[in-house]
């Protein structure tokens, strides 16, 4: 098989469920890897060391967030080309392969991702245009609360088309981002962007670096003729974990380049965040491990909208 001028990059946090399958559709690929463990504790560096040792391993005994791995495994990378994946994704050779191959034959193109498959291999939306206030309401009150067809007019045209590109779509699309589940950018872009920006511990990481590659005139290219699955939940379900990383992103994100929504986007997740509260209240009694989880969750989301509406919109 023909060497890949790429180097694949996996981030891992008590991963050892979901990383053999992905490391193992890298290594029939063929392309070098490297793993950053994020003070893992249930033996995903002992699992990769012993079932992968051509993997490139650096473990950590804290968490210091994706983005400042990503960046820690980048740092002397000599391929042109850098996969990040997810340790969740499973990327077969073929996508791998032409996520590659479209970045060294289409110079103008800087970063490109796969369609992305759910584990019951329905087609997930992976290509989004740049987050706006509209959407944040759309898609934080979705569910039950706003019903599809309403959250579709909402999320406006843009938004549309890249949900009708991921959805029906066949042929590639340029999109404003891609999701870094399965993501392949120029190394000479990664490093003209100075890399993730590691203000963001975990989400919104992705959508930045696309905004800063377009902002330097790259393309983000969508590929639906080639799939990757992901599962997800390969580093945490427990949404008092999740959540408050999630929403405090969400915030550095809109104070940066949403300067006038993002008091507005403030207010929508405290109101999310004490709706959460009183359905969490009402879970108690059902499912009280469960309740009480999402209500510490929802807690420390409010306690982070506060704390930034008090700051005046520092990030």
């Amino acid at each position: 098989m023909s060497s890949i001028d790429a180097t694949a990059i996996l981030v891992t946090h008590n991963s050892a469920g979901q990383v053999t399958a992905a490391l193992t559709a890298l290594r029939q690929a063929g392309l070098p890897v490297r793993l950053v463990d994020n003070g893992s504790t249930d033996r995903t560096v002992e699992l990769v060391r012993s079932r992968f040792p051509e993997v490139l391993v650096s473990a950590g005994t804290d968490n210091p967030g994706f983005a400042a791995a990503v960046n820690r495994a980048a740092a002397d990378v000599g391929t042109r080309v850098l996969l990040l994946v997810n340790p969740d994704c499973v990327v077969p050779p073929k996508t791998t392969r032409t996520l590659v191959e479209t970045l060294l034959s289409r110079p103008q193109v800087g970063i490109a991702g796969p369609r992305l498959l759910d584990c019951t291999g329905r087609t997930a939306v992976s290509a989004h245009p740049f987050e706006s206030l509209t959407t944040v309401v759309a898609s934080r009150f979705g569910g039950v609360l706003i019903p599809v067809p309403v959250r579709r007019w909402l999320s406006g045209r843009h938004r549309r088309r890249a949900y009708d590109a991921c959805l029906r779509g066949g042929l590639p699309t340029g999109v404003d981002w891609v999701s870094g589940a399965c993501m392949a950018i120029r190394t000479s872009l990664f490093t003209a962007v100075g890399g993730l920006d590691e203000e963001y511990f975990m989400y919104y990481e992705d959508e930045e670096l696309c905004l800063q590659a377009r902002r330097r005139g790259a393309e983000v290219l969508y590929l639906p003729s080639v799939t990757a699955v992901h599962t997800g939940g390969a580093s945490s379900s427990d949404p008092t974990w999740i959540w408050p990383h999630l929403y405090r992103s969400m915030l550095v994100f809109f104070s940066r380049h949403r300067p006038r929504s993002r008091h507005a986007v403030r207010v929508v997740v405290l109101s999310r965040a004490l709706l959460g509260i009183v359905l969490a209240a009402g879970r108690l009694f059902l499912q009280p491990r469960a309740g009480a989880a999402r209500m510490r969750a929802w807690t420390r989301v409010g306690r982070i909208a506060v704390t930034r509406l008090h700051l005046g919109g520092r990030p």
